[in-house]
């Protein structure tokens, strides 16, 4: 079975700071793979190395037996990701916000999306703006799954969440964990 995510020496230099260095991994499908660091660690420029946002200075990485450096969209298109502070539209709605993205997704992310709202007890009216933390980390988490993403990649997704919402998000991804592989950038904890 060949990894889901490779790299090979991968190294980011930015001016004054050697943020990656030489960096080794080979994650199999259905693993959980958590990333622990302290602050500044350079775990989230890995992951937007790892999801084609960014070059890294040397190296080598394939996401999904894909190049994030040549095929990124595609990489995108195949992984699930929901970072630290998701870009929700506040004067959205749940259900405003599923149907601004689902074009992007093949036919069926809007149903499972709204599925995923329900199991999560959100109404499907409520502004973006007044929900609370934990349901905004559950619509962007919805997003990111509802597309049946080959590989979910979550950067501090619960970082801000108070410890009760926190055990509820987590646990509210031990079914999708089972059969698919996660990545997880945490804070030093």
């Amino acid at each position: 079975m060949s990894a889901v995510i490779t790299a090979k020496e991968l190294t980011m230099h930015f001016r004054g700071c050697e943020a990656l260095r030489g960096i080794d991994l080979a994650i199999a499908p259905g693993t959980v793979f958590a990333l622990l660091g302290e602050n500044g660690a350079g775990k989230t420029t890995l992951i937007r190395i790892l999801t084609g946002f960014q070059k890294p200075t040397s190296g080598e990485c394939r996401v999904c037996d894909l190049d994030p450096t040549k095929q990124s969209l595609e990489v995108r298109r195949r992984i699930g990701y929901v970072s630290d502070a998701p870009a929700l539209y506040d004067w959205m709605s749940v259900a405003e916000i599923g149907w601004f993205v689902a074009p992007f997704y093949p036919t069926g992310f809007l149903a499972k999306y709204r599925e995923s709202m329900a199991r999560y007890g959100l109404t499907e009216d409520r502004k973006i703006k007044h929900l609370s933390k934990g349901q905004r980390a559950k619509v962007a988490l919805s997003l990111a799954l509802a597309h049946d993403p080959e590989l979910l990649i979550l950067d501090e997704p619960t970082s801000s969440l108070d410890p009760m919402v926190r055990r509820e998000f987590l646990e509210s991804m031990i079914d999708r964990v089972r059969s698919d592989c996660v990545f997880v950038e945490s804070p030093d904890q």
